[in-house]
Order: C-alpha cells, then sequence, then structure tokens
C-alpha cells in the first residue's frame, strides 16, 4: 500500500509534465500507417528509459522491452493513430495538422503507457518482463493484424497481453471488463444495384433504381431489427447518381453490422442473401450483397479479467472495478493480439465532460494520468508474479 501511495503521490508531482507530452502528441496527429513523427517520438521516449525498441513492426509500429528477472513475460498495448477529421476544440493545443485529430484519446493512450513505463522503472528491478506494444492504424482495424503478419509473436511470447481505452461512457474512477466478448466484430455489409439508366425525362425507359434502393434500406432495417435486436445494423454511405437528369444505371449503398456471437454473422449473411433476391425480382435488375471483414470480436480471457479486477480492488486509487454488464458495439482490433493467447482489454472510465470519442470536440481527460498509470503498472507487475 506504501507503494501505491509514493506512487500516487509521483503522478501528482509529475502531472503537468506528463499533460504536456501529451498536449504534445495531441497537436501532431497522424493517421493509421502514417503515424511516422508519433512513433519515433513514442520509441526515443522509451529508449531514454532503457527500454529496448525492435525494428519496425507492421509499418510504424515498433516494441519496447523492459527487461527483468525470471518471471513471467508481459505485453501492454498502446494504439497510436489519429482519426482524419477536423478537430474543433479551440485548445491552445489543438491539432496543427488540418484534417486530423487525436478524437479518440491515443495520444493520452500513449502518455499512459509512457507515465507506466517510467513507474516501473522507477521502482527498481522487474519480476520479469514487460513488453509494450506500440501498435498503428487501430482506427481502421488492420494495425494489430499488421503487426501479427510482421512477425510480432515471433519477436515476443508473452505469457498475458493487456490492452486499455478511455471509456466516457463509464464516470472518472471506474474501471470495466468482462470475460468473453468485451468488443463486437464490425463487417461492412454492402450492395450493389445495377440495372437500366437514363434520362430522367423518360423515366419508364429506366429501372426504378431509387426506388428499388429505397425498398432495400427499409427491407434490410426492418428484416434486422427484427431477426437480430442484439446487434447493431445502419446503412452509412451512398454511392451513385451523376448528374440531376440522368437516372443511374448503378448503385451502391452499405451499412456497418456490430455483433458479439458468431452466428449473428451468418444471420446476416443469409438476411441480405434474401433481401437482395428479393428486391432483385421486385424491380427486375440485379443486387449483389458484399461482406466486408474490418474488426474481429475482441474475447477476454477469464482469469486476465479475475487478475485486473482484483488488482483494481486490491489498493485504494480512487478507483472501482465494475463488471461490464454487456459487450460494447464499438469494435477494436486488439482482440486479434488475444485471439489465441490469454489476453484482456478494460475501459478506464473518462467521464463526459471531455465529449464523446470521435467527437471534433473531444479532449482526454488528464485526471487519468493522475490514477491509471499506477493501475497499469501495478496490473503488469501482478501478472509477472503470476505462476506460468
Amino acid at each position: 500500500m506504501a507503494q501505491v501511495q509514493d506512487e500516487l503521490g509521483w503522478l501528482a508531482a509529475n502531472h503537468d509534465r506528463f499533460c504536456a507530452i501529451r498536449r504534445e502528441f495531441h497537436q501532431r496527429p497522424e493517421i493509421a500507417f502514417e503515424e511516422s513523427w508519433t512513433s519515433a517520438e513514442l520509441a526515443r521516449r522509451l529508449a531514454a528509459l532503457g527500454c529496448e525498441i525492435s525494428r519496425s513492426i507492421g509499418g510504424t509500429g515498433f516494441v519496447a522491452t523492459l527487461k527483468g528477472g525470471p518471471g513471467r513475460v508481459v505485453a501492454l498495448r498502446t494504439d497510436m493513430d489519429a482519426l482524419p477529421q477536423d478537430e474543433q476544440t479551440g485548445l491552445p493545443y489543438a491539432s496543427g495538422n488540418a484534417g486530423r485529430m487525436h478524437a479518440c484519446g491515443h495520444d493520452g493512450h500513449m502518455t499512459l503507457l509512457l507515465a507506466t513505463a517510467e513507474l516501473l522503472v522507477r521502482a527498481g528491478p522487474l519480476p520479469g518482463t514487460v513488453h509494450f506494444i506500440c501498435q498503428p492504424a487501430e482506427e481502421v482495424g488492420r494495425g494489430a493484424v499488421a503487426m501479427i503478419e510482421d512477425g510480432l509473436f515471433d519477436e515476443i511470447a508473452p505469457d498475458l497481453t493487456f490492452g486499455f481505452h478511455n471509456w466516457p461512457e463509464l464516470p472518472v474512477g471506474a474501471v470495466a471488463a468482462r470475460p468473453g466478448a468485451i468488443m463486437a466484430a464490425y463487417r461492412k455489409i454492402g450492395f450493389v444495384l445495377e440495372g437500366q439508366g437514363g434520362h430522367a425525362a423518360l423515366p419508364a425507359l429506366s429501372d426504378d433504381m431509387y426506388g428499388a434502393l429505397a425498398a432495400l434500406i427499409t427491407r434490410m432495417n426492418a428484416r434486422m431489427r427484427a431477426e437480430l435486436p442484439e446487434t447493431a445494423f445502419a446503412f452509412t454511405q451512398n454511392l451513385g447518381g451523376s448528374a440531376a437528369n440522368i437516372i443511374p444505371a448503378r448503385l451502391g449503398v452499405s451499412a456497418s453490422f456490430r455483433y458479439v456471437a458468431p452466428d449473428e454473422e451468418a444471420a446476416a449473411t443469409r438476411i441480405a442473401g434474401e433481401v437482395a433476391q428479393e428486391i432483385a425480382s421486385a424491380f427486375g435488375i440485379t443486387v449483389s450483397p458484399e461482406i466486408v471483414p474490418v474488426f474481429g470480436i475482441t474475447r477476454n480471457d477469464a482469469d486476465a479479467v479475475a487478475l485486473v479486477a482484483a488488482t483494481v480492488a486490491g489498493a485504494d486509487r480512487r478507483l472501482a472495478w465494475q463488471d461490464a454488464e454487456r459487450s460494447s458495439m464499438v469494435a477494436e482490433d486488439f482482440g486479434a493480439m488475444i485471439e489465441d493467447r490469454p489476453g484482456c482489454y478494460f475501459w478506464i472510465g473518462a467521464g463526459m465532460e471531455r465529449g464523446a470519442l470521435h467527437n471534433s470536440r473531444f479532449d482526454f481527460n488528464e485526471t487519468l494520468l493522475l490514477t491509471a498509470p499506477q493501475l497499469l503498472a501495478d496490473v503488469l507487475r501482478t501478472a509477472m508474479h503470476e505462476p506460468a
């Protein structure tokens, strides 16, 4: 307990310094696979703490390693990428890169990881080894797979791997996770409609393409809500139509589909095929469905969740554990890193006072820098002491 309070005091004394680091990351956001400055700066700071830095893995990704004793090998992952949107916070440290913004808090995640690493170094010899996985391209769902395909787990073999995310839907001070599925899989369900186009003044000579599109959207929405009510389905994009006086011969529309049970994907695929056939028959056109994987399900190991929960409850950090009642329909590619190995992804409550994630007015809640690094350090230390 004394060490916990000492480290919390140290974080408070260094809060301004870590806020300044976070704000520097915030001012220089880079999107998926373009995180050159971000990656180099994060690696530089970790190397200054004594970490061994790996080669580039998965493009701009890398691993920083703190070697310790014979205990278990553990890993902690941070995401690094920003989003392709303009910032509207008006903050003095707002994004300096037009069309780029840290609207999901990855700037804060990197700073939390740096503070965690500094706490571990400050405390002295580690019982085991810690790998800090610094991952690109989380927002597009390709960074984790890119690192794995580029040999991430050939270079390191963690016994347990942890990931985390600031979570505005939870109040500050709450930490939550659940065994099994915690984050949903994400698929794009698309449809291409092809028929006879023509002059808008002669609609009888063309197919009713937009009527077909409207019917498809209505029918697909109705069936998904009726048959898969526990999933999240919404149309999000459409393509087609080049001029006000031309009936297009080709239209495209796509939807976001989120689910946590594998049979729900099979059901959605079946529904999409049946609706496509129904609309094609009714309007005399061709309708082709397409399912595109983006993110897989993030599934937590029950023992790893229990370890985090016990660590939260084991000391007074002004943090409280909550069992997450349900999976989030938000998707996260960290699931690929723990798909075939034990791990835990958990949420750190950030409150809504700084806005919702992916909002152009969002700003990472810097009060998390006062407590979360100490929790993360203790999670890693506890995991290293666990019997193999």
